[in-house]
């Protein structure tokens, strides 16, 4: 009975120090983001984006660096209650779960914060891209395809390609335009992949010179990741001169 007594004691002196660290831990959480909130409004002569995304990833910050800790917490109280209900205390035990769960709904909860705040990070970073975004010739990596008078032609073979390390867009859907010329016997289809989505488009005869064509909305998961265009049929010798490649973010 004596032994049941000290380790009550002790496992509540246990519990309570954990509590009283998460307590302490959301404490400074909280005054933390609302002393940064301050000195961010005073902050006039900087855009209202660039405070957001300041906020943003403080807060994030701030809620990533304490998750380590109440886990630890959580798994304390885990060892806590199956202690608790070993030694037959079960009402310390119910306690011990009680507790468990409120911080398991708490971390929940903090799961859900901070994929708004990347949503909103990504929303805000998408809403600062230009209105183009070009894809420079002379940076594409050629696969059977050569740079001819400032277009890329030659491409006389399925899998001929040219890769892009794409400037690290947010992820999102991008319309895809090209500026080509295609002769009569030229043309075929094109495929357009990145990390993982890909489309494709026709490339048409262009009767009266070089012209623009939206071959439709990728969807862009890997903002740094690769981009590629790459012949997958060909009419005959040639699928086209490529003369520019620019992504336009879906939401404008």
């Amino acid at each position: 009975m004596k032994y049941l007594v000290e380790t009550s004691l002790r496992d509540s002196v246990a519990t309570r120090s954990a509590l009283k660290t998460f307590s302490i831990i959301w404490s400074c959480l909280g005054l933390a983001v609302m002393a940064a909130g301050g000195r961010l409004s005073a902050a006039d002569s900087q855009p209202d984006h660039e405070l957001e995304m300041t906020r943003i990833q403080f807060e994030r910050s701030m809620i990533e660096a304490s998750l380590d800790p109440v886990k630890k917490h959580l798994l304390e109280l885990a060892s806590l209650e199956k202690q608790r209900a070993e030694a037959r205390d079960y009402t310390g035990a119910i306690a011990m779960r009680a507790q468990r769960r409120k911080i398991e709904n708490e971390l929940e909860r903090l799961d859900k914060e901070l994929l708004l705040l990347q949503t909103r990070e990504q929303s805000i970073k998408a809403s600062q891209l230009p209105d183009r975004i070009p894809l420079p010739l002379d940076q594409a990596v050629l696969s059977g395809v050569r740079m001819e008078g400032g277009t890329l032609t030659g491409w006389s073979r399925a899998g001929a390609s040219a890769k892009w390390k794409l400037p690290a867009l947010p992820p999102g859907g991008y319309e895809v335009i090209l500026r080509y010329r295609c002769g009569a016997l030229d043309g075929g289809e094109l495929q357009i992949q990145e990390s993982r989505y890909s489309l494709k488009g026709q490339i048409d005869t262009t009767h009266q010179g070089p012209q623009e064509k939206n071959l439709g909305t990728l969807k862009i998961t890997d903002g740094s990741g690769p981009l590629t265009l790459s012949a997958v049929t060909l009419v005959k010798d040639n699928l086209m001169d490529l003369q520019s490649v620019h992504l336009v973010p879906a939401s404008r």
